[in-house]
């Protein structure tokens, strides 16, 4: 480790820290460990980059032939049993040593351990072995030094490696173990290249995808049906329906025409293109040609798509494929707090349900996707029912699922049982680490009716653990979680940063230049960038020119019905606001603006995802529709962008009709908008609570509080329950036209649905009332989409009364705004209304 790991990590604190106060989150990061700390778990140090990337100019010198002449012929015959003992001492040598040479030289001292590493039997199992460890990467550089002491390996080696690494999704290292065989041997098995394939999809490298078949040619080996099944995923996956297509005809010229598992392939990777029902039609024919398990893949695929757009009737009838004696529970879970009746369902229901001899088992993945809908309401009675389902068909309980628990644990307000339950994990019965303890809310214990034992800490259990203990601990609590997964072995991926990213872009309100250096700081050969990365700078760029364009705050709209104030007329920012970029993808043709450094900071990323040919997805859309619509005004460009959407197959949800009414809305035309959320639900996507507030906000905009009150009942006739930024809008409709004590009178009624009215809030200034109820948009959980039908009649009877209380003119003052008629009147510094 030495020296030069030290320095390099000092200065990448040193960088960590003056980079956070640079942009003002300095407080943020008051202890100078966390900066250093984050660097040197997210980045490899380059002294240690070699080993693990083998390429032709990482040589390493072969010993000579008198330095192994003291090895007989019958040393080198040796065939005796692998005591157990030998694997543990090669890990620690190489652990040890940080390179290559320096393990020879200590080899050499040890004639016991160096015939090990000369018996081609025995290399092949300490190999093996070491690919089994928590640091499975010295299998490669394992291989490396036998091979280079004269031990000369076959295929099957590095194919057990690699089965071994993808196993643990350490796919560079995969990509490493696939190369080294090739320098090593000079060509390649049918295996090892089905492996390169595979690890190409599942780094996104979509460009050498493309070469994939060039290689089987190179190497003359044919591509099996496993390997066209690979490259079709990874198109799929990448959105490219076209290549996709490719892929297909390419395998019917080939003699190997696509089958009922072709189907299940494309059923079980299509999430990324949207609900299909031609897909899901033909992947249920062909349940009963395929294996058990993948029928199941392919069933827990489908019902997930269904759950996507919140089609709960459609998931369970979907379910019934399952044996319903362990779908029981389930069923009765998700039943009482959703209306699975027809009319309440937009999306139709799946046709064609195919009648399966054996009905199949539900696996650990299908309780974990119900676990994950429940969560996602914060029901954590729910998951908790399911979970004990789980349990009690004896199902395997597997580290996603374990995942999954935890999430909805934190999310039901339960943090510190998942804290004892990953404590218990990673004791393996010996005493818990006491940095555990420092993530505890209270010192009161909870029980839970089950203990993990059996399941090793992955990535997957510490990422749900790091979402949760940002929410209750912030950054110092991920730096323990941190510090945990350093002491196992378990490094942080991709993702790990996406939620770093999320948490410092919501919660401790980081600008996108925060976020961009986060990403270039933290980005290396294993945590390459990804388009859900690029989403969150550009969502944050974006919401920074709305405000930038249009203002916000009440009362830079109220402004404009003021008969004694002139309202601002902002021009345009032209320089300021993200352009068109030369290349639709990655980004779907937005150029972040030049003049906030955000090009320069982000554009290392971008061509990252260029280089690997990564297009578009949705998310991105949505993005640039709402860019062209609401922040250029520019619905000709929204609408193009949208036909681009559908051209490529990708099926529009919520998020970019809503930015087309946005943009409507935005432009005075609520006909338009109102159309364009009836295409919505024609298409089978159901108006959710956004939509609706956008129709709110844009009669409030207009000056017309009637209609807006109308609009939010129309929404809780629909059971959607209303939120904060809904009640937000129908009071701004009132304060708009300088209705103050009606607006007020709508936020004290309205309170009441989203938590109890404090009572040392009655005779706070309506200012105050407004900052402090924007604030619990941000504590606010999400909950069901339905509203419970007790709760809609009781709203209903508010509205009413504020419906009557405003026609009877009663609090209704003549259309005045001055800073004598109201002193707690809200500037244009508030915080926006969304």
């Amino acid at each position: 480790m030495g020296t030069l790991q030290t320095n390099i990590v000092c200065a990448d604190q040193d960088l960590w820290l003056s980079m956070l106060k640079r942009v003002g989150l300095g407080h943020l990061y008051h202890h100078r460990s966390l900066g250093g700390y984050l660097n040197s778990r997210f980045r490899r140090p380059r002294a240690f980059v070699s080993p693990y990337r083998w390429t032709a100019s990482v040589v390493t010198p072969r010993p000579t032939t008198t330095q192994n002449s003291c090895l007989t012929s019958s040393e080198r015959a040796f065939n005796s049993p692998l005591p157990p003992d030998v694997i543990n001492r090669v890990e620690e040598i190489f652990s040890n040593n940080g390179n290559d040479q320096s393990v020879i030289l200590h080899l050499q001292k040890c004639p016991e351990l160096l015939r090990y590493l000369l018996n081609y039997e025995h290399a092949c199992e300490i190999a093996e072995g070491l690919a089994c460890t928590r640091r499975p990467s010295l299998s490669l550089r394992f291989l490396h030094v036998a091979h280079t002491l004269g031990c000369r390996f076959r295929d099957n080696p590095y194919e057990c490696v690699s089965f071994h690494l993808a196993e643990k999704r350490n796919w560079n290292d995969v990509l490493s173990a696939v190369s080294l065989a090739q320098q090593h041997r000079g060509r390649l098995s049918l295996r090892l290249l089905n492996w390169r394939t595979r690890a190409y999809v599942e780094t996104e490298n979509y460009k050498a995808l493309q070469h994939i078949l060039a290689e089987f040619k190179e190497h003359h080996l044919e591509p099996t049906r496993r390997t066209f099944h690979l490259i079709l995923s990874g198109h799929i996956r990448n959105r490219d329906l076209y290549k996709a297509k490719e892929c297909l005809k390419t395998m019917t010229e080939a003699n190997c025409p696509p089958d009922a598992t072709t189907h299940a392939i494309v059923a079980t990777h299509y999430r990324r293109l949207g609900m299909d029902l031609d897909v899901e039609a033909r992947a249920l024919q062909g349940l009963e040609d395929v294996t058990p398990t993948t029928a199941v893949a392919v069933l827990n695929s489908l019902i997930t798509l269904r759950l996507d757009t919140r089609d709960v009737a459609g998931a369970l009838q979907l379910s019934t494929l399952f044996n319903r004696k362990l779908m029981d529970p389930i069923i009765a879970t998700m039943t009482p707090r959703q209306d699975l009746s027809s009319a309440q369902s937009t999306k139709p229901k799946p046709q064609h349900i195919p009648v399966i001899s054996v009905p199949l088992t539900p696996n650990a993945a299908t309780y974990s996707l119900f676990i994950n809908y429940q969560a996602s309401r914060s029901n954590l009675r729910g998951a908790l029912q399911i979970f004990r389902a789980m349990l009690m068909a004896e199902t395997q309980i597997t580290p996603n699922a374990l995942a999954s628990i935890i999430h909805a644990l934190y999310m039901g307000g339960k943090g510190d049982i998942a804290v004892r339950m990953v404590a218990s994990l990673c004791s393996c019965g010996k005493t818990p680490s006491p940095l555990f303890n420092r993530l505890l809310s209270s010192t009161t214990s909870d029980d839970f009716p089950w203990v993990p034992s059996g399941i090793p800490p992955t990535v997957r259990i510490f990422n749900s653990l790091i979402k949760g203990v940002l929410s209750t601990h912030g950054l110092k609590g991920m730096e323990i979680v941190l510090h945990t997964m350093h002491d196992y072995d378990v490094k942080p991926t991709a993702a790990t940063l996406e939620i770093l990213m999320n948490h410092v872009k919501r919660a401790e309100g980081g600008h996108a230049r925060v976020l961009s250096r986060l990403l270039r700081r933290l980005s290396s050969s294993d945590i390459l960038p990804t388009l859900r990365h690029i989403h969150i700078i550009c969502s944050s760029v974006l919401h920074s020119e709305k405000n930038l364009v249009h203002g916000f705050g009440w009362d830079n709209i109220a402004a404009k019905f003021s008969n004694t104030r002139k309202a601002h007329v902002r021009p345009y920012p032209e320089h300021r606001i993200s352009g068109d970029a030369t290349s639709f993808d990655p980004t779907a043709g937005i150029e972040f603006p030049k003049a906030l450094r955000q090009r320069s900071l982000v554009r290392p990323a971008i061509e990252s995802l260029q280089s690997r040919d990564i297009l578009c997805d949705a998310p991105m859309l949505a993005l640039r529709i709402r860019h062209d619509s609401v922040i250029r005004s520019d619905m000709d460009a929204a609408k193009e962008v949208f036909e681009v959407m559908l051209e490529r197959g990708i099926h529009p949800d919520e998020y970019h009709f809503s930015a087309l009414m946005e943009g409507f809305a935005r432009a005075g035309d609520l006909e338009g908008a109102f159309d364009v959320m009836h295409s919505a639900s024609r298409a089978g996507v159901k108006p959710n609570v956004v939509m609706f507030t956008i129709l709110i906000v844009g009669y409030a905009h207009k000056g017309n509080p009637d209609k807006a009150i109308q609009v939010f009942e129309d929404m809780i006739s629909s059971g959607i329950a209303p939120d904060v930024p809904s009640i937000d809008a129908v009071a701004s409709a009132f304060f708009i036209i300088g209705a103050y004590k009606m607006a007020k009178t709508v936020l004290r009624t309205l309170w009441t649905y989203i938590q109890p009215f404090p009572a040392n809030f009655e005779r706070m200034p309506l200012k105050n009332l407004a900052q402090a109820f924007r604030s619990l948009h941000t504590k606010q959980r999400p909950g069901d989409f339905e509203l419970p039908k007790a709760d809609r009649l009781a709203l209903h009877l508010e509205l009413n009364r504020l419906r009557a209380l405003w026609n009877m003119g009663k609090m209704h003052r003549r259309f005045r705004r001055t800073s004598q008629d109201f002193n707690g009147k809200i500037s244009n510094h508030d915080p926006p209304n969304e």
